[in-house]
């Protein structure tokens, strides 16, 4: 693996359930949620790819706090802290020229298409109608190629970053900065329950 989870799991999910928390507050529907995860197909598209060293994309629906993605078994919605915690970290990216009533359609275009086959062919170039690879969900669901005039074969998770604006950067789970505050949170919010509770 080119990257690592920290050691200390306790730390571990401190990060996730901070990161959680913090995309839950800035986040709205139709926001793009692009990581770097731990597999190790995640390595070879954050090597292979121009750009961020990034290995996938999902679309947030805030209204539920969930994911639409597109992983090996299909398109699917997940919880958000799961999908936070099977990364290193996550960037969130609003994309451009999009009304409140333009990102609610984006996530139901997306949650349209659960159960829909992953495109690996698409991922070289070779499109199949109903199938799709993670940033080719986004990029389909967001309308992007009609907002933006541009018209992409391949679509990566690094280059969905040129259609909108990064409004949050987790910093990496192993970054030292992140772990303290993560578990100096969840040690606040442990005391916090453990005193309401009394």
């Amino acid at each position: 693996m080119v990257v690592h989870r920290p050691a200390d799991q306790t730390a571990d999910l401190a990060v996730t359930e901070l990161w959680a928390k913090e995309i839950h507050r800035v986040a709205r529907d139709g926001d793009w949620l692009l990581t770097r995860s731990y597999y190790v197909m995640g390595d070879v598209i954050a090597t292979a790819t121009i750009g961020e060293d990034l290995s996938h994309a999902s679309i947030y629906d805030a209204t539920h706090d969930t994911v639409i993605e597109s992983v090996g078994s299909g398109v699917r919605e997940i919880p958000l802290a799961e999908l936070v915690s099977r990364n290193h970290y996550v960037i969130v990216v609003r994309p451009t020229g999009m009304t409140a009533a333009d990102e609610a359609e984006a996530v139901n275009r997306a949650r349209s298409k659960l159960g829909a086959p992953f495109d690996i062919s698409g991922m070289f170039g070779i499109d199949t109608p109903e199938k799709f690879y993670c940033s080719e969900l986004v990029y389909w669901a967001s309308q992007t190629e009609a907002r933006s005039g541009r018209h992409e074969r391949i679509i990566t998770p690094p280059d969905l970053m040129k259609y909108g604006e990064v409004i949050y950067w987790s910093g990496k789970r192993t970054d030292p900065q992140v772990i303290e505050i993560a578990t100096a949170r969840a040690a606040h919010t442990t005391r916090t329950e453990t005193a309401a509770t009394r």
